[in-house]
Parts: C-alpha cells; sequence; structure tokens
C-alpha cells in the first residue's frame, strides 16, 4: 500500500466486473461497488506498507443455466421449467479489467 499525502485519497478501480465483486484488505471488507465506474475507496485507516487484498466475485446465475443445459452436462440448479438453450451466449463473468490504485487529490 502505497503512502498518501496530505489531501489524497487511494481507490482501488477494479476495470469492469461481471457482476459484483467484495472487496477486502486483511479481512475486512470495504465494500461492494455495484456498478462502473467499479471503484472503492480505501481507508486512510489502511496503513502505507503489505496488505492483503481480496476479491470475491459473484456472477449472474444465467451462465449456470446455461452450463446445465449443455448435453451430458451433470445439473446443479434448479428451475422450474427450462429458461436457456444450451448455445444461448454466455454472460461476461468475473474481472474483466486491469486492476489499478489510483491517488485522487481532495478539492477544495
Amino acid at each position: 500500500m502505497p503512502k498518501t499525502a496530505r489531501g489524497e485519497t487511494l481507490w482501488l478501480d477494479l476495470g469492469e466486473v461481471g457482476d459484483l465483486a467484495k472487496v477486502l484488505i486483511d479481512g475486512q471488507s470495504l465494500g461492494i461497488p455495484r456498478c462502473a465506474p467499479w471503484q472503492i475507496a480505501i481507508p486512510a485507516s489502511v496503513a502505507p506498507g503489505r496488505h492483503q487484498l481480496e476479491i470475491r466475485v459473484t456472477n449472474r446465475w444465467i451462465n449456470r443455466l446455461i452450463g446445465d443445459a449443455q448435453p451430458g452436462a451433470k445439473r446443479v440448479g434448479f428451475t422450474t421449467v427450462p429458461t436457456y438453450r444450451p448455445d444461448a451466449s454466455l454472460r461476461p463473468a468475473g474481472l474483466l479489467g486491469k486492476l489499478a490504485l489510483i491517488v485522487r487529490v481532495q478539492q477544495r
């Protein structure tokens, strides 16, 4: 974690996310950015130095249902009626861009 000067804040930019990402530093949740821009502030209480960054990504159920519809697939999900065909397009999933730390100067 880099040191920031007075009046600067540090942000984590997740690039693009499909679909939700929970961000943790040293096991403490920073929150869940839910839409673009996929950024979350890193609190000033996180001291400069080494830390463990964890990003937990949750994807839509759609991809699971398309996977279950594949020939010979062992079903994992359950729906009362078939909802997706085996040839349906999978939705983007996971971290889809570059991660970056951004330093922002607070406006006065």
